[in-house]
C-alpha cells in the first residue's frame, strides 16, 4: 500500500516544491487551454498574464479532486483555464497567486497544439499571377469521396459564369449544384473591380456516372462560359475525403453561409459527401485495456466517450471514488480520438494506481463521433443497464446511481435523465423542448428550458416526472430498449440530435422518458469537446443534423411544438 501511495505522490507532482501542477497546454481556435491542479492552502488563484506583467482575461473552473488530496494530503482544487488572445505561447506565463501574498511566475509550452485547417476564406491570392491571367479565378481545391466531387474557389465574373462544370477525365457528369457569394478576401483584394467581385465565391458539388480515380490534380478542371467564351480554371489541391474526415468537414463546410435562406436551400448538396465521409458501414478496430477486476455482473454499465479532452478521465474516476458504489458498475471509457491512444493509455495506467475503481478503454482505430461511439461501447457492456454519461458530468452526491435505477427497472420506463449543474448550482439541464431559431426558418432545434436559472425558482413536487426529450449527457436506460430501436443513428454526424431521435424512438415503442429532479450532477457543459477545432463548419454540421432530424420527426416535432 505504501508503494502505491509513494507512486500516485509522484505521478502527482508531491516531489515538487511547486503549490501547483500543470497537466496540459493546448492552443485553441481563439487562445490557450490551461489544466492542472493547485493546492488550495498555498494558492489562492491562478491565471496568465503577458510578459510584461499585463493580466490576460481568462475563464477558469474549478474541479475538485480528491485523488490530488488523498495522494498528497493537501487541500487541492483541479483548474481548467480558457483565454482568448493572439499572443503566442512564448509571449505568455502561468501565474499562481500565493496566499502569502507572493506570485510564481512560470514560462508555457505547448502539449497538445492544434493546428487550424486553412479554409478559403483565408486564401492568399497570388496577385501577379492573377494579373498576368486572361481569367481571373482561382480554382483553390476539391474534395472528393466515391462518385461525388466538391470543388471551392472564386471567379472575378460578377456571378455572370453559364454552364460551370467540373471535368473529370473519364467520367460523365451527372448533376451540378452552385453556390455563389460574397469573398470578403477578393473584394478586398480588387476594391477597383467592385461590379465583378459580386457573387466571386464558388462552392461546387458535382455527382458522376461512376466512382471517381483521381490520380494527380492534373486531371481536374473548372470549365464555364463567359460573355460568350469558353473558359477553364485548373485545379491547386485534390484531397481525399475519405482521409482525416474531421479536417476534410472543415474544408466542406467552412464557407457555407447556413444562415443565408438561398445557402440554406442547397444543404442536400453537402449532405451525401458527409455522409460518405462518415459511413455507417464503417467499423473501425477496437483495442481493449482492462484495469482492475470490476464486477462480472454488474447492475449497470457506464459507457463514456472521450475526445480531446481525456484529462476528465481523471476527475471522473476521482469522483466516482467517492460517490459510486463500484459493487454495482462497470465503467468503460471509449476513447474516440486515435491521435491521443498514448496519452490516454499513460493516464489510464497512471488513474490505475491512484484509484480503487476497474474501469475500461476501449481504443478505436477511428473517430465515429458521439452516437456510434456510444453504440460500440454498449455492444462491450455487461450489464442488464446502460448509464451513458458525457466525461464532463461529474456526480455530486451519494445515491445518484441508486435513484436513476429505481426509476430505470420499471416496465414502462424508457429513458431517466437528470437535473444537469453549472458549477455555481444554476440549472444546465431539466429536460429539453422543440424551439424555433429566426436564422433557420422551418426547423426545430433543441432547447434546453430554465436553462440559467437558480435551484431556487425551479422547485418541484415530484421527484419523477415524464418528459419527452432529455440530454444524452446523462441517461440510463436498459440495454434491451436501446438495441431495440438500433441504438444511436449513425446518420448524425458528430454529435447533435442524436439523443432527442432515440427518445422519440423510444416513445414510439410504448415507453415514458422520465427525469429524475432530485437527481443532480455537475456539466461542465462540452468541455469534454474543448479541443475540437470550433468554427462555422462545426456549426453547420449542426445545421445539417437538424435537417436531418426534422426530416424525420417532421409530425412528430409538429405536434410537440403546437403544445408549447
Amino acid at each position: 500500500m505504501n508503494k502505491i501511495k509513494n507512486v500516485a505522490k509522484r505521478l502527482l507532482g508531491k516531489e515538487s516544491p511547486k503549490p501547483y501542477v500543470i497537466d496540459s497546454v493546448a492552443r485553441t481556435s481563439s487562445g490557450y487551454c490551461i489544466v492542472g491542479w493547485y493546492a488550495t492552502n498555498s494558492v489562492k488563484r491562478v491565471g496568465i498574464i503577458e510578459q510584461a506583467g499585463s493580466p490576460i482575461a481568462s475563464d477558469v473552473t474549478n474541479i475538485e479532486r480528491p485523488d490530488v488530496v488523498a495522494a498528497t494530503g493537501k487541500a487541492a482544487k483541479g483548474f481548467q483555464l480558457v483565454c482568448n488572445t493572439s499572443l503566442d505561447i512564448s509571449e505568455i506565463q502561468f501565474v499562481a497567486s500565493c496566499t502569502d501574498g507572493n506570485d510564481i511566475k512560470v514560462a508555457l509550452t505547448l502539449r497538445g497544439e492544434i493546428q487550424p485547417v486553412k479554409g478559403i476564406d483565408s486564401t492568399t491570392i497570388d496577385f501577379d499571377k492573377v494579373a498576368s491571367s486572361d481569367t481571373k479565378g482561382s480554382f483553390e481545391y476539391a474534395l472528393f469521396i466515391d462518385n461525388y466531387l466538391y470543388v471551392a474557389g472564386w471567379l472575378l465574373d460578377g456571378g455572370k459564369a453559364q454552364r460551370l462544370e467540373a471535368n473529370v477525365k473519364k467520367a460523365k457528369l451527372i448533376d451540378t449544384t452552385i453556390i455563389r457569394y460574397t469573398r470578403q478576401d477578393v473584394v478586398n483584394a480588387f476594391a477597383s473591380e467592385k461590379t465583378n467581385t459580386i457573387n466571386s465565391g464558388l462552392l461546387l458539388v458535382a455527382k458522376y456516372d461512376s466512382t471517381l480515380l483521381l490520380n494527380s490534380a492534373k486531371e481536374l478542371t473548372l470549365t464555364f462560359e463567359l460573355e460568350g467564351e469558353n473558359k477553364e480554371i485548373s485545379t491547386h489541391q485534390v484531397f481525399n475525403a475519405k482521409k482525416e474526415p474531421m479536417i476534410n468537414a472543415q474544408r466542406l463546410l467552412n464557407a457555407w453561409q447556413a444562415h443565408s435562406p438561398s445557402q440554406l436551400a442547397k444543404a442536400d448538396m453537402f449532405i451525401p459527401i458527409l455522409d460518405k465521409m462518415y459511413s455507417a458501414n464503417i467499423k473501425p478496430s477496437v483495442r481493449r485495456l482492462d484495469f482492475g477486476t470490476a464486477p462480472s455482473t454488474p447492475k449497470v454499465s457506464m459507457v463514456i466517450p472521450l475526445y480531446g479532452r481525456i484529462d476528465f478521465m481523471r476527475y471522473q474516476l476521482s469522483n466516482f471514488e467517492r460517490f459510486l458504489d463500484k459493487t454495482l458498475v462497470e465503467v468503460i471509457y471509449v476513447l474516440d480520438d486515435p491521435k491521443l491512444v498514448n496519452e490516454t493509455t499513460k493516464l489510464a495506467r497512471e488513474m490505475s494506481q491512484i484509484v480503487t475503481m476497474p474501469f475500461s478503454v476501449l481504443m478505436l482505430g477511428k473517430n465515429v463521433g458521439f452516437g456510434r461511439a456510444n453504440n460500440i461501447g454498449v455492444e462491450h457492456a455487461k450489464g442488464d443497464t446502460l448509464l451513458l454519461l458525457n466525461s464532463d458530468i461529474l456526480p455530486k452526491t451519494h445515491q445518484w446511481l441508486e435513484k436513476l435505477l429505481e426509476s430505470a427497472e420499471k416496465d414502462d420506463v424508457g429513458i431517466v435523465g437528470s437535473r444537469l449543474l453549472f458549477e455555481d448550482e444554476t440549472l444546465q439541464h431539466d429536460g429539453m423542448a422543440p424551439m424555433t431559431v429566426s436564422e433557420y426558418p422551418g426547423l426545430l432545434f433543441n432547447d434546453h428550458p430554465r436553462k440559467g436559472w437558480p435551484l431556487q425558482l425551479a422547485p418541484f413536487t415530484e421527484n419523477e416526472s415524464p418528459c419527452t426529450l432529455l440530454t444524452a449527457a446523462c441517461w440510463m436506460i436498459k440495454k434491451s430498449d436501446f438495441e431495440a430501436v438500433g441504438g444511436f443513428d449513425p446518420m448524425y454526424i458528430l454529435g447533435d440530435f442524436e439523443d432527442s431521435d432515440l427518445c422519440l424512438k423510444i416513445e414510439e415503442i410504448g415507453k415514458t422518458n422520465v427525469i429524475r429532479r432530485d437527481v443532480e450532477l455537475y456539466h461542465l457543459e462540452r468541455q469534454s469537446q474543448n479541443l475540437v477545432e470550433p468554427g462555422r463548419w462545426k456549426h453547420n454540421i449542426t445545421v445539417i443534423n437538424a435537417i436531418k432530424y426534422n426530416k424525420k420527426w417532421k409530425s412528430k416535432l409538429s405536434a410537440m411544438e403546437e403544445k408549447l
